[in-house]
């Protein structure tokens, strides 16, 4: 059984292309214009193809970004509420790409605290930059 294909089903590339092949051979016998006319279709093809690649991986890398940008804000949340429940004031929270960095000046009796607070919210890394006190 054979399928036909609608106007509306042509995969771009490939039309560009049975285009260019259409018009070349209307063209007499000029050989060299007809391979410079199917050359320029299939860069065209080639190009389009490309464009649709990068316009997918444009928004794979927006979702991406979008995952890790809420990740890190519940992450950073996590860490917030630790630092509450182990009664530990004082320290700046800052998350990106999972990679937790703590700041501020802090007793030196609650530095454990701070870094267990943090690393039981499980990022990939704890950055200590607290100053104890």
């Amino acid at each position: 059984m054979r399928k036909r294909l609608t106007a509306g089903r042509l995969v771009p590339a490939t039309a560009a292309l049975a285009l260019a092949l259409g018009a070349a051979a209307c063209g007499g016998n000029d050989n060299a214009n007809a391979n410079n006319t199917a050359n320029r279709a299939a860069n065209s093809a080639s190009n389009a193809a490309g464009t649709v690649s990068n316009a997918a991986s444009n928004t794979a890398n927006a979702i991406s970004n979008a995952t890790s940008s809420a990740t890190d804000t519940t992450l950073k949340n996590t860490v917030q509420a630790n630092l509450t429940k182990y009664g530990v004031t004082g320290v700046e929270v800052e998350v990106n790409n999972g990679e937790v960095t703590l700041k501020g000046s802090i007793p030196r009796a609650k530095m454990q605290d701070a870094l267990k607070a943090a690393n039981e919210s499980n990022p990939k890394k704890v950055n200590n930059q607290i100053n104890a006190q």
